[in-house]
């Protein structure tokens, strides 16, 4: 059953009790006292010298986004009970959401300024299409860059359907009642003590929101490939050695010791190489405390295992955190390597899909697959980076150095659809499979 499903039948209740519903969420106590604890905080940091106030109100802003992705991924993975803490998401994804929201306000300005209020009211508008699916990229994925891509938003939007609109619906009657809220009581009440009643709304009803863009990833899961994330499926027993060295290692980590806690797991993983849960705690705190050589040497024995236990998602997600903290990331068996390339193509990572099949014929010399990777690279290259040229070679390459490959035929088909594409291009020609 999911946040906002009917809970006798699985059919989605009617829209007024599922907005009920999610207006309930944030009463739990994880996001209740989060919510005044940072209102409070947004109350005292307003009394600060300006300078010092700007640098108070960004970290308490990044705290209360952390905590929030936390609540969309609980609620993306079908958890009715909010987190009492964030301890799945980076502390950067909380950073980069209020930058990103700052360079939207300075551009809805600086529109405004230039092209008048109807640009700027434009501008707005999209702003507030895109982002539900921003925060589904930041959220799930952790990718910053992916965040800002628009192609990426459509496609979000896209697969979700006419329930995308919830959340960006959702986000405006929030916009409405905290302005609404601020302007009635402004004249009332004290500065300091409006400034806290207007963030405990304006928390209050992004929590909401955030909870309910979770349940619509839930609902729609297949639709956008999200497997969930490992380390929030189905607890691990208490009598299971993973789960008591997790207990441990958060106990440790809770006194001030992150990277014993690390060193902690890192030992119990050697006698416990398949226990997944462990793994990503372990990565966790490695995260914490910003020890990226680890975290890529971790990824480069962790991604195989993924890999052999269908956890696609999961692996693409791994490989580009340790692709991120080492560019030079690379698994060491060619299976892996072909299979994480395919996977992360699927899962629209194409960076990550070419960076792995980079020098392929280089490293595995004489694989049966390297024929087929170079075909996949072409076609990544041709249809996702517009780079017609480079790809059209990399196919010649493929015909002159296996012309008996099996592959040669999906080699030769492609090129002929790029021909009548470049002859016709006005019209859209479907790729060959």
């Amino acid at each position: 059953m999911t946040m906002i499903d009917s809970p006798s039948t699985g059919e989605k209740a009617p829209l007024p009790e599922r907005i009920l519903s999610v207006l309930a969420y944030p009463k739990q106590s994880g996001p209740l006292s989060t919510i005044v604890a940072l209102a409070v905080s947004h109350a005292v940091v307003g009394l600060l010298p300006s300078l010092i106030a700007w640098l108070g109100a960004y970290l308490v802003w990044a705290a209360f986004f952390k905590y929030a992705f936390e609540v969309l991924r609980w609620s993306a993975n079908g958890r009715e009970i909010a987190p009492e803490i964030s301890f799945t998401v980076g502390d950067s994804i909380g950073g980069f959401a209020v930058l990103l929201l700052l360079l939207v306000e300075v551009l809805i300005s600086l529109v405004g300024s230039w092209y008048g209020v109807g640009a700027a009211l434009g501008v707005g508008l999209v702003v507030v299409f895109a982002l539900p699916a921003m925060m589904i990229v930041l959220a799930l994925e952790e990718g910053a860059l992916r965040a800002l891509n628009p192609v990426v938003w459509i496609q979000i939007a896209t697969r979700i359907g006419y329930e995308y609109l919830l959340p960006v619906g959702f986000f405006c009657a929030a916009l409405i009642t905290q302005s609404a809220v601020a302007m009635a009581i402004g004249s009332v009440l004290p500065g300091m003590l409006t400034t806290l009643l207007v963030f405990c709304v304006v928390n209050y009803l992004m929590i909401a929101n955030f909870h309910l863009i979770g349940a619509v990833i839930h609902e729609h899961a297949d639709e956008l490939g999200y497997t969930g994330h490992l380390e929030l499926q189905e607890e691990v027993g208490r009598l299971d050695p993973a789960r008591q060295s997790i207990d441990i290692a958060r106990s440790i980590a809770a006194g001030g010791d992150v990277e014993g806690a690390a060193a902690l797991l890192r030992e119990e993983l050697i006698a416990h190489p398949d226990a997944l849960a462990m793994h990503d705690e372990y990565r966790h705190w490695l995260t914490e405390t910003g020890d990226g050589v680890q975290l890529a040497a971790h990824g480069k024995a962790y991604v195989p295992i993924l890999l052999r236990g269908d956890h696609l998602r999961r692996a693409v997600d791994v490989a580009r955190e340790s692709t991120t903290a080492d560019p030079k990331f690379a698994l060491d068996e060619a299976d892996d390597v072909s299979r994480l390339a395919k996977a992360a193509a699927n899962a629209g990572d194409t960076q990550l899909a070419l960076a792995q099949l980079g020098g392929f014929h280089k490293r595995f010399r004489g694989h049966p697959d390297i024929a087929r990777n170079y075909l996949l690279a072409a076609k990544l290259l041709a249809e996702r980076m517009n780079k017609e040229m480079p790809a059209r070679a990399l196919l010649h390459q493929i015909k002159l150095a296996a012309p008996d490959d099996p592959v040669i035929p999906e080699v030769d088909a492609y090129l002929a659809f790029l021909d009548k594409l470049a002859a016709t291009p006005a019209q859209a020609a479907a790729p060959p499979p």
